[in-house]
């Protein structure tokens, strides 16, 4: 009876203090890098997810073709003014403009129009042009933009494959950047594939891009907490189990068979005069959407379409699902059963082999639930409640006999 209450004291101040340092994040990393070799392992399920039925990304093209109806080419601040304006009712989560919108200075009529145009919008993303370098050696040329591009702050330091910011080359114009963040917009082929950097290394930090960004803001992850794995196993996990496969480089591979829905930008253009989008454009639009504008055309590698199939490849990505906060404190109680169970019943001398063997079951469930359904619970506190019962029990544990 006394082990009992002296276990029960012993569990429950260690039981308090481990959800403390949990909660302060001192023991995150053990449970990162466990999550890290679970991902490694169902890798597949998040590289080759099927197309999503629903179609949360949408196109918004302005076509070379239709290039008179402009009032110039590419398109001038007035026709980007209009083509917002369209755009306003529909509300969209998140706007993103891989193109860089700089007309050259002075700044030409309407811009100032189109900047207003855009505060309506919750969440804005536009391109800034750059070139990457062949090194790390020289710094890079940010224009005076360095406090305006935002910054990884959780990644692996294993980034020396990551390409180089070598300098920006044309940024958004002030008055537009102002109503948006701005993030660097950069694509490039190899072979047949489009790669879509999620970041690019600067002066020993990591910058994200404008794919990077989009999806920071429809996921709601702050870049704080936006945690960049480099290396073999690469990825971005991101708020409420989502995760984005990426290559050693941090490079995300686009898939050109992800279909998106396209919207000509002529039909928003008219809407105030007379409605010429259908029913089908209305619907694609509407819902709280990703909104891509861009002067892509048709083209299979336009940076607009690029990025707008990334997005809607990674949305179709199946999500990590964390296991209530109830169902942890059950797993927790459960723990603590069996850790009274060491004490009580089974003898000292065998004790710490049954802890761990406690542990290695629990560990191999964890396995197979995240294998066959994405299910993640932090193994970090049952293992330690596991560990400390064991110890106890083999000081001051059970006498065989008796």
């Amino acid at each position: 009876m006394i082990r009992a209450v002296i276990l029960l004291v012993i569990l429950t101040s260690l039981g308090w203090w481990l959800d403390r340092e949990h909660q302060a994040g001192r023991f995150q990393r053990v449970d990162e890098l466990f999550l890290d070799f679970l991902v490694a392992n169902a890798r597949d399920r998040f590289e080759k997810a099927a197309p999503s039925a629903d179609k949360p990304v949408v196109l918004v093209k302005m076509r070379a073709a239709d290039k008179t109806e402009y009032a110039g080419w590419p398109p001038r601040p007035l026709d980007w003014q209009m083509v917002l304006k369209g755009l306003q009712p529909f509300d969209p989560a998140v706007l993103v403009i891989p193109e860089t919108l700089m007309w050259g200075s002075p700044s030409p009529e309407f811009v100032r129009e189109a900047a207003e145009a855009l505060i309506p919008f919750p969440s804005t993303v536009l391109g800034v042009e750059a070139q990457v370098a062949s090194s790390a050696d020289s710094p890079a040329f940010l224009g005076g933009l360095d406090d305006q591009l935002p910054r990884f702050e959780k990644f692996s330091r294993e980034f020396e494959d990551v390409p180089v910011l070598g300098a920006l080359i044309a940024a958004p114009d002030d008055l537009l950047r102002r109503q948006a963040e701005i993030g660097i917009s950069f694509a490039r082929k190899d072979d047949d594939r489009t790669l879509l950097p999620y970041a690019l290394q600067e002066g020993g930090r990591l910058r994200p891009t404008v794919l990077a960004q989009a999806i920071s803001r429809v996921s709601s992850t702050p870049y704080a907490t936006h945690r960049l794995l480099l290396g073999p196993g690469a990825g971005a996990h991101l708020a409420n189990g989502g995760f984005v496969p990426l290559s050693s480089a941090g490079e995300f591979i686009v898939g050109a068979q992800q279909t998106i829905p396209e919207v000509d930008a002529l039909n928003l253009m008219t809407v105030e005069m007379a409605d010429a989008l259908s029913a089908a454009d209305k619907q694609h639009l509407s819902g709280g959407k990703i909104i891509v504008i861009g002067t892509d055309d048709d083209a299979s590698g336009g940076l607009a379409r690029v990025h707008a199939q990334a997005l809607a490849q990674v949305l179709a990505m199946p999500r990590i699902h964390l296991l209530p906060s109830y169902v942890q404190w059950l797993i927790w109680a459960v723990t603590a059963l069996a850790g009274f169970w060491l004490v009580l019943r089974v003898p000292k001398k065998k004790a710490l082999l049954r802890g761990a063997a406690f542990i290695f079951a629990g560990l191999v469930i964890c396995f197979l639930a995240f294998q066959s359904a994405l299910i993640w619970c932090p193994p970090t506190l049952p293992a330690a409640l596991l560990t400390a019962s064991a110890l106890y029990a083999r000081v001051a544990g059970r006498v065989k006999g008796k």
